[in-house]
């Protein structure tokens, strides 16, 4: 009879970052943690002076990495057996659509002093919708262009989604 072997599963949503420790042989859960984002409301940054907006802290999505895939490694370390260096495989889902302005060397804006208060350095989440203006100028030439690419999305596009947004 061989050890057990395990995955580990990562998910980042909205308002928290969720892991989960699974044996692979049956799929049995060992192990699972959740932890909510520290910043804004909820883990969203948000400006009472424009309801449109939705932003979160990149440093959240660290923080709640670590202490989650600590949180569910030390859960199943009370299962009897339970070994983490026998954690074979990583999966890992994330909201789409919620790019981070990053400077020259792909480090997120909001890390650095200087912008670390500036919304518009943070993570633009997928539920923001400050690009609408944008999104309806790639509706109208997606429309006037390739009627046939927008007319997979019900003809319109999304401000909630990253071409918008960038």
């Amino acid at each position: 009879m061989t050890d057990p072997v395990y995955t580990l599963g990562i998910d980042y949503g909205t308002n928290s970052v969720r892991a989960l420790v699974v044996r692979c042989s049956d799929g049995v859960e060992l192990g699972t943690s959740v932890v909510y984002y520290p910043s804004g409301q909820q883990g969203i940054l948000l400006d009472p002076k424009d309801h449109h907006l939705a932003r979160q802290h990149p440093a959240d999505y660290l923080l709640g990495l670590e202490k989650c895939v600590k949180g569910a490694l030390a859960a199943a370390k009370k299962t009897k057996g339970f070994n983490a260096k026998r954690v074979i495989g990583l999966g890992v889902d994330t909201t789409g659509s919620s790019p981070i302005p990053v400077d020259a060397h792909n480090v997120p804006l909001a890390s650095a002093k200087k912008w670390a208060k500036n919304l518009h350095a943070q993570c633009w989440l997928w539920k923001d919708h400050t690009s609408w203006r944008e999104a309806a100028q790639i509706t109208a030439l997606a429309a006037q262009h390739r009627p046939q690419f927008i007319a997979k999305c019900g003809n319109t596009y999304s401000s909630e989604w990253f071409w918008s947004k960038i």
